[in-house]
């Protein structure tokens, strides 16, 4: 396997520095000067030491965004870099060879600064367990301490890196000796108790240059990079072969040693051997014409977690964990590659890209992740406590050049289709045929691929301008191929997106219209109950489309989607009521219905209004076909189509009969009473709003029997106002009738007028 060939290959790769650097050195010992102390001898005396304390606070550790004091986790004083001066004649020609040392052993050659962060006191007891420094500054990528001479003995600083580990003893009791270790920001170190004594150190932010940082010169990469160029031209060989069944992985991610924050993710930025890599990398993708990326790795994971109860725990092994908790199922699993970088730091404007564990490199870098972060929920209401994992690395993507287009593809439709628009943006701007025919392998890509996922998804998720937008470049393209293509799916899938249907009506103009009339059919017969709003929409910008001869080849995808028509519960035996209350159409479906229909079948038309007249449970004359009969008209639908006419005559005859009506005021306080509730209460209610003589009502009663009575009255739009009187105890609901019902009918005159108006122009 090429990722296996490719580790093995640069795992020899000679390193131009390790992960730590350490040292003494002889030094005039500076001046070293505290707010508060004053001036503080060297090595350190126990009565300063005390008055260091007094004058420090207890230091911090960061988790997360937060930043706690926990003595379980950091138990030391620190006093902030503007407290402290440190002077002396030599002093900065000390720290300047110091520098020196440290850029040698961790193989930087770029110009590196110190910025004083803390001064930290050490007493007895004192120690900060497994961690990882913050990069606390632009450009900080590591940390230097240096141990002041004093008294004292434990204390010593551990850092590991991967499987690595070493521990330094930096105590140095001679006054002319000091010394100091250096390791990058993201190796785990620690520092153990302090047995007897004071540890006084001087913690210092290492901060890069501004300008570009070159790679570290690594000896003889010349056949390093020769190999690593064959290996990857005979993987391209493999992978286009026709005897490659997708055995081989498409891109490799090889993982880097060192971790690095998001500002730091560079390739001038990068340490030790992953510069060295990157180095060789970077020349035999050239050579080998593949792609070379920076990237970071992240894995996401969602589930449950399990109370443990609690327990003992041993602080020098403490973990980001909540002890009380364990993981439990795992729900939700996301792997992405993202944050991509060039070879020259550039943002390629890449999306998030799957990977599988087939492509790391070395192989066994997938099972070797360790999580970065894990945070535990406690249990709220009736959900159970809940976990988030997250791991992240960085890593070098490479894929051949050749196989940009499938991995894009492997993003998925969101992704691969902006990709697609602006391969199209770039053709119709250049009219180079090679760029139009890249757009064309990536359509191809992502109708094969992505497309039947879509609808068969597109049935329970949100609408999405995804497909509409492919359709768009389909049309810009007019590639027969991929269109029919396009139209197959369809059939076999079905349509539920008003929005997708508008434009693939469209792309019917550019198939023959026999095979356009079998895949409608088909789409219908599959989505008519699922996607009737959909279905309705194709079939009537189809007829717009077409002549009156070729309409009628419409029938049988006309006559599917009448069979689907809410209304006669019957039609459906499978479906539950509560699903066929979901079918219901509205007042513009009703009026494109008709219209379909009647440029296809006049006898299907008048079938179909027919039906929604013997049901007006589904089609109510006011609340659907008014307004349906309303949009023909104004849409100027040719209205000597017969049921076109029928409709709004008929619509015409209901107005026309209910304005017939006489609109009087009520003569007496006598209302309507349409209440079913037969309670005592509502008894008592009905009675009242039958007397012609009372026009008030006082229901003296508990809260509870006052706030059924609101309810009815406001559901059964009763003719009356309401208020609470607070006079005594239980309070009285004052119930008035008024002229509601009346002034409804005048509105309702008003607007039949209006309406009728419009129907008879």
């Amino acid at each position: 396997m090429p990722t296996k060939q490719l580790s093995t290959i640069l795992q020899k790769i000679q390193s131009p520095g390790e992960f730590y650097s350490t040292g003494t050195l002889e030094v005039f010992p500076p001046c070293l000067e505290v707010k508060q102390v004053g001036r503080v001898s060297l090595p350190l005396h126990p009565f300063q030491a005390d008055q260091l304390i007094q004058a420090a606070d207890q230091a911090p550790y960061g988790k997360g965004y937060e930043t706690l004091v926990d003595t379980e986790v950091r138990r030391t004083w620190q006093i902030n870099a503007d407290q402290v001066s440190l002077t002396g004649k030599y002093w900065q020609k000390n720290l300047s060879d110091i520098l020196d040392k440290v850029k040698i052993g961790l193989g930087v050659e770029c110009d590196v600064s110190a910025e004083l962060y803390k001064l930290l006191v050490y007493d007895t007891g004192s120690f900060f367990v497994s961690h990882r420094d913050t990069e606390k500054t632009d450009g900080m990528f590591a940390t230097l301490i240096i141990v002041l001479p004093s008294v004292y003995s434990g204390g010593e600083l551990v850092v590991r890196h991967k499987n690595e580990e070493i521990k330094l003893n930096l105590c140095s009791q001679e006054a002319e000796e000091i010394s100091f270790a250096a390791f990058y920001a993201d190796c785990v170190h620690e520092v153990l108790p302090v047995t007897e004594g004071c540890r006084l150190t001087l913690v210092y932010n290492l901060i890069r240059s501004d300008q570009k940082i070159p790679l570290p010169t690594i000896p003889d990469y010349q056949q390093a990079q020769i190999k690593v160029a064959i290996l990857l031209k005979n993987w391209i060989q493999q992978l286009d072969s026709k005897t490659n069944e997708n055995t081989l992985p498409e891109k490799i991610v090889y993982v880097l040693e060192h971790e690095y924050s998001i500002s730091e993710l560079r390739f001038d930025a990068l340490k030790n051997k992953d510069a060295a890599c990157a180095c060789v990398l970077r020349t035999a993708t050239k050579q080998a014409d593949c792609e070379l990326y920076l990237a970071l790795v992240s894995i996401e994971e969602r589930g449950s977690a399990e109370h443990t109860g609690g327990g003992y725990y041993n602080h020098w092994d403490r973990h980001d964990v909540d002890d009380e908790y364990e993981i439990g199922e795992v729900f939700e699993h996301q792997e992405m590659i993202s944050e991509w970088r060039s070879s020259d730091d550039s943002e390629p404007g890449l999306p998030a890209l799957p990977f599988s564990a087939e492509e790391f490199s070395p192989p066994e870098a997938f099972g070797a992740m360790e999580a970065n972060d894990i945070e535990f929920q406690e249990a709220t209401g009736n959900e159970g406590a809940s976990f988030e994992r997250m791991y992240h690395c960085a890593a070098l993507v490479i894929w051949p050049r050749s196989h940009y287009l499938n991995i894009i593809n492997q993003a998925g439709l969101h992704a691969a289709v902006p990709v697609l628009k602006d391969l199209y943006k770039q053709w119709e701007n250049n009219k180079i045929e090679e760029t139009k025919q890249q757009a064309i392998t990536l359509a191809s890509y992502i109708i094969r691929d992505w497309v039947p996922e879509y609808f068969d998804q597109s049935k329970r998720y949100s609408r999405s301008q995804v497909i509409p937008e492919l359709l768009k470049c389909l049309l810009h393209l007019k590639d027969v191929t991929l269109i029919n293509q396009f139209w197959v799916i369809i059939a076999k899938k079905g349509i539920y997106q008003t929005e997708d249907s508008l434009l693939l009506a469209k792309t019917s103009k550019l198939l023959p219209w026999s095979d356009v009339v079998a895949y409608t059919a088909n789409a219908v017969s599959v989505s008519a109950i699922e996607g009737q709003q959909a279905c309705i929409s194709l079939l009537i910008n189809l007829c717009k489309k077409q002549k009156p001869s070729e309409r009628q080849l419409l029938n049988n995808a006309t006559e599917k989607l009448f069979a689907a028509l809410p209304g006669d519960e019957k039609r459906f035996p499978a479906l539950n009521h509560w699903q066929i209350q979901n079918m219901a159409l509205s007042s513009s479906d009703i009026a494109e219905v008709l219209e379909c229909f009647s440029m296809v079948n006049v006898d299907l038309a008048e079938k179909t209004l027919n039906y929604m007249i013997a049901w007006p449970a589904s089609y109510d004359i006011d609340q659907l076909l008014l307004p349906a009969a309303i949009q023909l008209v104004k849409s100027k639908v040719d209205n000597e189509l017969p049921t076109i006419a029928r409709l709004q005559q008929q619509v015409i005859t209901h107005l026309q009969t209910r304005l017939a009506e006489p609109l009087v005021p009520p003569a007496d306080w006598s209302r309507s009473n349409n209440i079913k509730c037969s309670c005592e209460d509502c008894r008592e209610l009905k009675r009242f709003l039958i007397s012609p003589q009372q026009e008030k009502w006082f229901f003296k009663a508990a809260e509870v029997r006052r706030n059924h009575i609101e309810h009815i009255i406001r559901m059964n739009k009763l003719d009356i106002d309401y208020s609470t009187e607070k006079k005594s105890r239980p309070y009285s609901m004052v119930c008035t009738k008024n002229q509601a019902g009346y002034q409804r009918l005048v509105k309702q005159v008003q607007s039949d007028k209006k309406d009728l108006s419009c129907l008879l122009q």
